[in-house]
């Protein structure tokens, strides 16, 4: 498949709403120095409990293809863009004929938005994509194929799907559907989609949710120049926030002490993913190293009433290879 593009809130209430009960306040805890293992070839995606710094759930990259997500009457769908995969709407006159080749290559291609789910993301009966399962994680050259997903249904409950082959030389071979039943799973947030070697299974990716709050992963990121919209497609290693519930704020000047003792404003958080995102961290072609903004301060809170300050220290490991990141938390 051809592809233009490279790749918190310590609100001091004077009052209570009426019928609720203060939340006790927490003696501001001692920062913690931890660290989430990529590996050097960036290979695993890791979800991590920000109290207690434990990797609560890992997987390599090729384990997910598609995540959904069930919100109210609403189903979602998520690529696994650590592997530079990309979608295209296909059109009523080739959702039940194979495509050629360059069929294929002319569909209108594009990536998930990092920062969060927008309305082309939503399932709904009778919608056809085309989906690019992106790089294979052991030769990253080469191309995991491509498949199609007619959604036959979907509500609250579940997202009935159907998939198939989307290329073929031969285009008037018959399609070979095969149907797959996702169910709404009230302990998680996402579910998630294997399609990978001609099969389509749910697998068990993610852990309950308000057990994990940050995902140090790969994912594809849009760049482009300042005051413009962004459309370069590059893939990058960093974290993303998508966990219910979870706000990240990036202040824009002070130190680490100034925000451990100050007021965090509740106008200034964001529930995007990529706030932390990967641009923490900088890459000097001269030199062939990354170098840590470390002044770059992020205050996180979680659905529970948890703030946390947080900044990355390092991306390397004690051989010299990258992948590992080091990052410091400080409860307050």
């Amino acid at each position: 498949m051809k592809h233009k593009g490279v790749f918190v809130l310590a609100l001091s209430l004077a009052g209570c709403i009426e019928n609720e009960l203060p939340i006790p306040v927490r003696e501001p805890g001692n920062a913690e120095i931890r660290y989430a293992d990529l590996g050097p070839d960036y290979g695993v995606q890791l979800h991590v409990n920000l109290h207690t710094g434990e990797v609560v759930a890992n997987h390599p990259k090729d384990a997910w293809c598609t995540r959904f997500h069930f919100k109210d009457d609403t189903v979602w769908m998520d690529l696994n863009s650590s592997r530079f995969m990309h979608i295209a709407p296909i059109g009523q006159d080739m959702s039940n004929v194979f495509l050629t080749p360059g069929q294929a290559d002319a569909l209108s291609w594009g990536v998930n938005r990092p920062s969060g789910r927008d309305d082309s993301q939503i399932v709904q009966a009778g919608l056809t994509w085309a989906i690019d399962l992106g790089r294979d994680p052991d030769n990253p050259i080469a191309s995991l194929g491509s498949i199609r997903m007619e959604c036959l249904d979907a509500d609250s409950d579940e997202a009935v799907l159907r998939v198939s082959e989307l290329v073929s030389e031969q285009p008037d071979d018959t399609l070979s559907w095969d149907t797959i039943w996702v169910a709404n799973d009230p302990d998680i947030s996402q579910v998630h989609l294997s399609l990978l070697h001609g099969e389509a299974n749910v697998v068990n990716i993610e852990p309950p949710t308000g057990t994990w709050d940050l995902y140090f992963t790969q994912y594809t990121a849009l760049l482009g120049d300042e005051g413009e919209e962004p459309t370069t497609e590059y893939l990058v290693t960093g974290v993303l926030s998508h966990a219910e519930g979870i706000r990240v704020l990036q202040p824009l000047d002070g130190d680490w002490e100034h925000w451990k003792e100050v007021d965090w404003s509740p106008q200034d958080w964001s529930e995007d993913w990529d706030i932390l995102g990967f641009d923490w961290k900088s890459y000097s072609l001269t030199e062939g190293t990354y170098s840590i903004d470390s002044d770059a301060i992020y205050c996180i809170s979680t659905p529970e009433g948890r703030e946390f300050l947080f900044r990355f220290l390092d991306f390397y490991d004690d051989t010299g290879a990258t992948g590992r990141i080091t990052y410091e938390t400080l409860e307050r």
